[in-house]
């Protein structure tokens, strides 16, 4: 298992914000997570997750997740995922019996980033 990263970065123009998540996150790095995604969708109107290095996640990690995409869809800002889904989180979407690409109603009812796949 690899070190956990959380790493926010915005664009010199400050459209976007790209928030790097790396390693194998769980609850321990859920308040992190939360914090950078907070931070990151007060500077941008659009942020990133760039999941290519994700090796790993818990449940904990996906409600953060989802709590800032309902923020960002509250205040009229973007959260995007870029990269495919890695397997740790497809096997997450079938472990907790996930239906595919649906609309969500806490994302102004469109589809989910993680429930239909990435950018």
């Amino acid at each position: 298992m690899s070190e956990q990263k959380i790493i926010k970065e915005v664009a010199a123009d400050a459209t976007t914000a790209t928030v790097v998540l790396g390693g194998t996150l769980n609850i321990e790095a859920s308040a992190e997570l939360r914090r950078v995604l907070g931070e990151a969708l007060a500077e941008a109107p659009q942020v990133l997750l760039d999941i290519r290095q994700l090796e790993g996640l818990d449940i904990t990690i996906l409600q953060t997740i989802c709590s800032a995409c309902k923020t960002a869809a509250a205040s009229g800002r973007r959260l995007l995922a870029e990269g495919a889904l890695p397997d740790c989180m497809m096997a997450l979407n079938g472990g907790i019996g996930a239906r595919m690409a649906l609309p969500c109603r806490q994302n102004n009812d469109q589809t989910c980033i993680w429930f239909k796949g990435a950018l």
